[in-house]
């Protein structure tokens, strides 16, 4: 294994975390505006206001797509499982 290798393990692994991670920041990124625009409107600053909605999107978020968030996690792994396995018989 040289340096070549490891930059493009560190790289998969870097896509991988925003292809997981990414839609459920972005719903929340989404919420987060939603609900700071509604609290300028309204001038309601309560601090429940904000974590309750984005504490549930983030739980129903992770439900419905844990199918999809553990498809590529697999199939980095089995990358990742596939280049140990080469690397032990070379």
């Amino acid at each position: 294994m040289n340096e070549a290798d490891v930059i493009e393990i560190c790289r998969r692994a870097i896509v991988t975390l925003l292809v997981v991670a990414g839609p459920i920041m972005a719903l929340t990124l989404a919420v987060g505006l939603v609900i700071s625009v509604f609290q300028s409107v309204t001038q309601i600053q309560e601090m429940t206001l904000t974590f309750v909605p984005k504490m549930i999107l983030v739980f129903t978020a992770a439900i419905f797509l844990m199918p999809y968030m553990l498809s590529h996690l697999i199939s980095f792994m089995q990358g990742i499982a596939d280049l140990m396995i080469g690397l032990g018989t070379g």
